[in-house]
């Protein structure tokens, strides 16, 4: 549930409860179903070796968005001064930079890979076409040191299994190779790389047939097989240029890898995707709910600010939250006051959710108007059903 920011606010100014644009309080019940998807998705984490960072919700401007993933992020982060330091700040809108920051100085001195998770807030100055929402919430996970196939493999069923756990079904992933555009596009005109570029995002296959060139002669043949099966990718990838083909393998090895391994979940291969993060290198991904709009989860291999390989995935909770049913809620327990502190507390310890009652007031009425559903009337009573 959030708040309708058109309603007025009792008692006060009809703009006091009014929020600025993409901001929402989220609030019960499914303020709690977000905290228990978010530590359902940071326990599979750690079921795989994953330990857990927290960065803070500010850096400096410098640092969190320098080289690496950050720097794709700073049209998207909003700006403060520190009046401690006068020195300009940045609102992190991804954690991966901070995580990769962590890893770099903090963890330098640690044995490679460094699997390390992390969730929280990330505030962006303006939302995807698919989510109003700028403050979002933020799980993820990144292998650091290593940006092989093996790691890419180990990252989407980590991924798979997160948001399985998180309560998503239906799951799809695609598979991108989000360089392989620009290798094959070198050497090209730039007029010609501009045009051939808008075809491949329009995945015109006419437009790419007609251009007479070698690049768009391989891209149509790409285009022609995205979303078909290995066997037909591996074929075109026997005609492409060396390093093409050699990045166009890497995602034909990882889904090899993953065969078998998730029966359930559809996997979509587009070798020319590119919606991923603009940082992604040998392989991005994305993975979606089925009738959700908008991936849930994105990841892919990188390279961080300081230089070292890594493969990481974000997960969206704020659209995970979305696609979950109302959670059930227990049954409450009203505790009148005449019963006491202590009865509450013994009702608490063996898993009632227990409401204590205020002195002097009614308890049955007290009781229905607080949503419970059974009442201890007496210090040796039995509950009873309302």
């Amino acid at each position: 549930m959030t708040v309708d920011d058109s309603a007025p606010v009792s008692g006060g100014s009809p703009q006091q409860g009014l929020l600025p644009a993409g901001l929402s309080d989220l609030l019960h019940p499914q303020a709690a179903q977000d905290m228990k998807s978010t530590r359902d998705v940071m326990a599979c984490f750690a079921d795989f070796g994953y330990v857990q960072v927290k960065p803070p919700l500010v850096e400096f401007e410098e640092t969190l968005l320098g080289e690496g993933p950050g720097a794709s992020l700073s049209k998207s982060s909003f700006r403060l001064l520190d009046p401690v330091s006068h020195q300009m700040m940045a609102l992190r809108a991804d954690m991966t930079a901070q995580v990769a920051r962590i890893s770099g100085t903090r963890l330098a001195h640690m044995p490679r890979p460094l699997r390390l998770a992390y969730s929280g807030e990330v505030m962006r100055v303006v939302p995807d076409v698919l989510n109003p929402e700028r403050q979002l919430v933020q799980a993820g996970a990144e292998i650091i040191g290593r940006d092989d196939e093996q790691a890419a493999a180990e990252m989407i069923l980590l991924g798979v299994r997160a948001l399985t756990r998180a309560g998503i079904s239906g799951l799809t992933v695609d598979l991108g190779v989000p360089r392989l555009v620009g290798l094959l596009l070198d050497g090209v005109d730039d007029d010609a790389r501009a045009t051939l570029g808008e075809a491949v995002r329009n995945r015109d296959i006419t437009a790419l047939s007609a251009h007479d060139s070698v690049a768009s002669a391989h891209l149509a043949a790409l285009c022609t097989q995205s979303g078909g099966t290995a066997e037909a990718l591996a074929a075109v990838g026997a005609n492409l240029p060396q390093p093409a083909a050699d990045y166009l393998s890497v995602l034909l090895n990882v889904v090899e890898m993953l065969s078998g391994l998730m029966p359930d979940v559809a996997l979509t291969l587009d070798p020319l995707d590119s919606q991923g993060f603009d940082y992604h290198t040998s392989i991005s991904f994305s993975i979606f709910g089925q009738g959700l709009r908008g991936a849930v989860a994105r990841g892919g291999a990188y390279v961080t600010g300081y230089g070292e390989p890594a493969v990481g995935i974000s997960l969206y909770m704020d659209r995970i939250l979305r696609a979950l049913n109302a959670p059930d809620e227990l049954p409450r327990l009203y505790i009148s006051a005449e019963a006491g502190l202590a009865s509450g507390l013994s009702f608490a310890d063996r898993g009632r959710q227990v409401v204590f009652g205020s002195v002097g007031v009614n308890a049955d009425q007290e009781a229905l108007s607080l949503g419970c559903q059974f009442i201890l009337r007496h210090r040796d009573s039995a509950p009873e059903e309302l």
